[in-house]
């Protein structure tokens, strides 16, 4: 591991300390994750540090993993910067935490079995008799909740590629290029829940982050950036087509174990208490 300037940062106690605040035990583990992200990225062991612990933070308090391979969380370049972005799977994550969702899904919908969608009525068709066939369609959400609502919204490939290119800053990089399919999943998960299924804090911290690397609106974020006092020396698919809603149906009781000992609330105040704190970044002098 190359011990440059951003990479010394992270290594320091004190990153180590807050990221414990948070994560308890599994603080260790994470760390060495946003390390090995960082050091397997050029443009990130260039990025600022600063940007780099937001980013990590941010997925420690929704208790996702950051490793690229799992597709929960991603720590992307931007710039000088390092921005967090949420995978389906995250969504999927922290949509079934919250108790009031029953059935979770999303996949790819392939053209040789398309058969017609309704966008009146969101009634999709297919026709699983038909082999897969290398031409995809579209990619489609579903979702059961506790008291019995249904959706389904589909979006055809060209949909999502005009959403991606109007709204994604790093459309042309990271995830979106290197697993299409994922990204589009979560493009359409994240649109359905955040329009129809209740939203949990932990769902609402991560679409307001996740807003933060699209070209829209801002929102107010109550995980700002963050920024540490440190002193030298002291140291993001599944294709699942096969079914809508059935044996590839995502259940509650599947959910992960979810951080227990901190409380959405607490995990917030300590992302604020960063705000007006500062990381000299090691080679440099302050001014």
């Amino acid at each position: 591991m190359v011990n440059t300037p951003t990479v010394m940062t992270l290594k320091a106690p004190a990153v180590k300390a807050k990221f414990e605040e948070v994560l308890g035990k599994k603080a260790n583990g994470f760390v060495s994750s946003m390390l090995s992200v960082v050091t397997n990225n050029k443009l990130l062991e260039k990025a600022d540090p600063n940007s780099i612990m937001t980013a990590a933070m941010k997925a420690a308090t929704l208790d996702l993993p950051i490793e690229p391979s799992l597709g929960f969380a991603y720590i992307l370049p931007y710039g000088n910067n390092a921005q967090f972005q949420i995978g389906y799977k995250g969504l999927i994550q922290l949509a079934l935490r919250s108790g009031q969702i029953t059935g979770l899904n999303s996949g790819v919908v392939y053209e040789s079995q398309f058969v017609s969608y309704d966008p009146l009525f969101e009634e999709l068709e297919l026709d699983f008799s038909k082999e897969q066939g290398d031409v995809i369609k579209g990619y489609f959400a579903s979702m059961k909740l506790a008291g019995g609502f249904k959706k389904v919204v589909f979006w055809t490939t060209e949909q999502v590629v005009k959403h991606g290119k109007r709204f994604s800053k790093s459309y042309n990089s990271g995830p979106w290029k290197s697993d299409f399919d994922a990204m589009a999943q979560k493009t359409v998960l994240k649109s359905m829940i955040s329009k129809y299924a209740p939203l949990s804090t932990e769902m609402q911290m991560a679409i307001v982050a996740d807003n933060e690397t699209e070209t829209v609106a801002p929102i107010k974020d109550v995980s700002d950036d963050f920024v540490l006092q440190i002193e030298d020396g002291s140291g993001s698919p599944q294709n699942s087509s096969d079914s809508i809603l059935s044996d590839s149906e995502v259940n509650i009781s599947e959910s992960s174990e979810t951080l227990s000992e901190v409380k959405p609330d607490t995990k917030s105040e300590v992302l604020e208490e960063f705000q007006d704190e500062l990381i000299p970044i090691p080679g440099k002098k302050s001014k």
